[in-house]
């Protein structure tokens, strides 16, 4: 059994950068790119699991990022002046 030191400790590693807030289309948390149930459920997953979605992670919030800026560049009009 652990101790509470070192549940603590787990607890303390996690993905969460503090953004917390989900993308609707994706179910994805735009900060740290994880899904509701995988932040509810990350201090029961095994080290495997957990290793394996901290791999994907980068990936997803890149993605998101990407869509918004590409989102928000269709709707803004050109700042530059036309020549």
């Amino acid at each position: 059994m652990k101790d509470t030191q070192q549940l603590i400790a787990e607890a303390e590693m996690t993905p969460c950068v503090g953004v917390c807030k989900m993308d609707p289309q994706s179910g994805w948390c735009f900060g740290c790119g994880r899904t509701e149930h995988e932040i509810d459920q990350w201090q029961a997953f095994d080290d495997a699991t957990k290793t394996s979605l901290e791999e994907r992670l980068p990936e997803r919030v890149k993605s998101l990022i990407d869509r918004r800026r590409s989102e928000r560049g269709a709707r803004r009009p050109s700042r530059r002046p036309s020549s």
